[in-house]
């Protein structure tokens, strides 16, 4: 299970194709909504959901667990076109990448087992946390 950062011939393809529906839902859906999302401090269910249904959350998720296996260029190459839509959104997929990594990088069999496979689904999403009391940072900006 190697973490790759080549983008290779085998992935040429498919990263393409999938480039072009994220640009698409990037246009489509992302752009025109937001503005209102930002506006009303609200949470993107419909834009999560579709992430999911695109298959984003399972991107670097190895074909084994249910994801797609990509490299990790053609990842960054996905959010940055999420990112040009709207930051939040690329937010996400890189909270939610990390976890994916860790799990996969470091976790043990049963762990795979048990989240890699709702994680490439986006079923089970990753996050993480940050606290420095008294330390005046800010992570939401």
């Amino acid at each position: 299970m190697a973490h790759t950062t080549d983008a290779t011939d085998e992935h040429a393809e498919i990263r393409e194709e999938l480039l072009a529906v994220v640009r698409q839902f990037r246009d489509k859906e992302i752009i025109p909504n937001a503005g209102r999302y930002d506006a009303d401090d609200v949470y993107p269910v419909e834009l999560v959901e579709r992430m999911k249904e695109l298959g984003l959350f399972g991107i670097t998720v190895p074909p084994e667990y249910g994801g797609l296996g990509l490299d990790i260029l053609t990842y960054a190459q996905i959010v940055e076109e999420l990112a040009y839509g709207w930051m939040s959104v690329s937010g996400f997929l890189n909270t939610h990448f990390m976890g994916c990594f860790l799990i996969k990088t470091f976790g043990t069999d049963a762990q795979k087992d048990r989240l890699l496979p709702r994680m490439a689904t986006g079923e089970v999403r990753g996050a993480y946390s940050l606290s420095e009391p008294d330390a005046g940072s800010d992570v939401a900006s």
